[in-house]
C-alpha cells in the first residue's frame, strides 16, 4: 500500500532542525480542488496540515493562473498573481516577504524534497482568494476521516454540489491512491522496454535580449533574472534615450546584476545613437557599441556599417502578439544542429508571465543560452527570420 503523504518528512538530523515534523494531524488523507476542478489526488498536490495551518504546495496556484519561480537551491520563491502583486518566501530562513519588502508575521513556507508549501489562509487573504475547509461525506470515502480543501476566485458550486458531482471520481481516485500494488505475475520476467532519452539541443545556441524596458513589466522581469542569477542565467537589453531618462535606476540595476545593455534607435541614425549613449554612460557609467532597432532597421545596420558599431537584428514580429503563450513561443527554437535563434521581446505583462517557462523549456532540452555581448556575432536560424 502506497505510503500516504507526510508533507514534510525529517530524516537528517541538519534538516529536522530547519522543517519540524510535522503534526500526526499531516497524516490524513487530502482532496485539493480549485474552484470548481478536482486537482489529482497525489502528492505533488495534497495538502498537510501544521498546527491550526493548511499548507499547500505553491504550484497548485499556477492552475489560478498564478505562477512561482523557485531558486534551484530552493531558498527562495516568489508567487505572483499578475505582475505586480507578489510574495517573496525564504524557507530555510522562515521569512516571508510582501512586494514592498515588509516581512510578515506568518507560518514560514515549508521544504519537502523537491516541493514547496505555503500557508494557504495567509496566501489567499493576500491575493484575495478564499478557501474552504470541508468533510467528505462518508458515503464518498467509507473506510476513513478525508478532508477537501477548495481554493476559490469564481466559483457557482458549492461544497456539497461540488461534492456530490465529483463523488465517482473521488471515490476511483482514492481507492487507485491507496491500492496495493498488483502481484507479480508467473513465468518468465518479460525484457524491460526500450526507452528512449528525452531529445537534447545542447548544440542549439539561442539568444534572448529585451526592448521596451519602460514598461512596468520589466520589474518582474529583473526578479525573475535575480532569481535565476545562479543558474547564470542573464541576457542583453536595448534602452532607447527615453527608456534611460525614465529608469536611470532601472539602468544601472540592468548593469549591475551583469546584462549586457545595447542602444534601441526609433530613427536609426547616429545622432540618436550619440544621444542614448551619453545617456547611459551619465546613468550607469556603461559605454557601448550594440544596437539594434524595429522600424528604422534597414538605417540602423547602415548606421552601424558606417561607425563600427555592431547591429543586432531580431525577429520581434514574432513575440509582440496578445495574450503571449508558452506554445507561441516554443516553435521558434530550433531544433536542427549546428543552429542559432535570436528571440527579441519586449518587456509586457505576457512577456513576464510567460518567461519562466522559456527558460524551464530551454533548460529542460538543454538548449546552450549564450548572453549577447558585443564581441558575438548577430546569428539566428533562417526559419525564424521568416517568422
Amino acid at each position: 500500500m502506497k505510503k500516504r503523504i507526510i508533507a514534510v518528512i525529517v530524516s537528517l538530523c541538519l534538516v529536522s532542525l530547519l522543517f519540524p515534523v510535522i503534526s500526526r494531524a499531516a497524516v490524513m488523507p487530502y482532496f485539493i480542488a480549485v474552484n470548481d476542478t478536482l486537482l489529482p489526488f497525489d502528492e505533488d498536490t495534497m495538502p498537510f496540515i501544521l498546527g491550526n495551518d493548511i499548507y499547500v504546495n505553491v504550484t497548485v496556484f499556477e492552475s489560478l493562473n498564478m505562477y512561482s519561480i523557485i531558486s534551484r537551491d530552493m531558498e527562495r520563491v516568489l508567487l505572483y498573481r499578475g505582475v505586480e502583486t507578489y510574495l517573496d518566501f525564504y524557507p530555510v530562513r522562515r521569512v516571508t516577504v510582501d512586494m514592498d519588502g515588509n516581512a510578515l508575521p506568518w507560518p514560514s513556507a515549508r521544504r519537502d524534497q523537491d516541493r514547496i508549501y505555503v500557508p494557504l489562509r495567509q496566501v489567499c487573504e493576500y491575493f484575495g482568494l478564499s478557501f474552504t475547509y470541508v468533510e467528505v461525506p462518508r458515503g464518498i470515502i467509507d473506510s476513513e476521516q478525508v478532508m477537501l480543501v477548495r481554493i476559490i476566485t469564481s466559483s457557482y458550486i458549492n461544497d456539497p454540489t461540488f461534492m456530490s458531482i465529483n463523488e465517482r471520481a473521488m471515490r476511483n481516485a482514492y481507492n487507485s491512491y491507496f491500492a496495493p500494488p498488483p502481484p507479480p505475475s508467473p513465468g518468465e520476467p518479460l525484457p524491460p522496454p526500450d526507452i528512449l532519452p528525452p531529445p537534447t539541443y545542447n548544440d542549439v545556441t539561442i539568444y534572448i535580449s529585451f526592448y521596451n524596458i519602460s514598461d512596468e513589466s520589466t520589474y518582474a522581469i529583473m526578479d525573475f533574472f535575480d532569481v535565476q542569477a545562479a543558474s547564470g542565467y542573464y541576457s542583453a537589453f536595448f534602452v532607447s534615450a527615453a527608456d534611460i531618462g525614465q529608469e536611470p535606476g532601472l539602468i544601472r540595476r540592468i548593469a549591475g546584476t551583469g546584462h549586457t545593455i545595447g542602444i534601441w534607435l526609433t530613427e536609426g541614425t547616429f545622432d540618436e545613437y550619440l544621444e542614448a549613449s551619453a545617456w547611459l554612460f551619465e546613468a550607469a557609467k556603461v559605454k557601448t557599441l550594440l544596437i539594434s532597432a524595429s522600424n528604422a532597421s534597414q538605417i540602423a545596420a547602415q548606421t552601424a556599417a558606417a561607425h563600427g558599431l555592431i547591429y543586432w537584428e531580431g525577429p520581434f514580429e514574432a513575440v509582440q502578439s496578445e495574450e503571449l503563450t508558452l506554445d507561441d513561443i516554443i516553435p521558434m527554437f530550433p531544433t536542427d544542429s549546428g543552429l542559432a535563434a535570436n528571440i527579441l521581446f519586449p518587456c509586457s505583462r505576457d512577456v513576464a508571465i510567460v518567461l519562466p517557462g522559456v527558460y524551464s523549456f530551454l533548460r529542460s532540452n538543454e538548449y546552450t543560452l549564450e548572453r549577447i555581448t558585443e564581441t558575438t556575432q548577430p546569428v539566428f536560424a533562417e526559419l525564424i527570420a521568416d517568422g
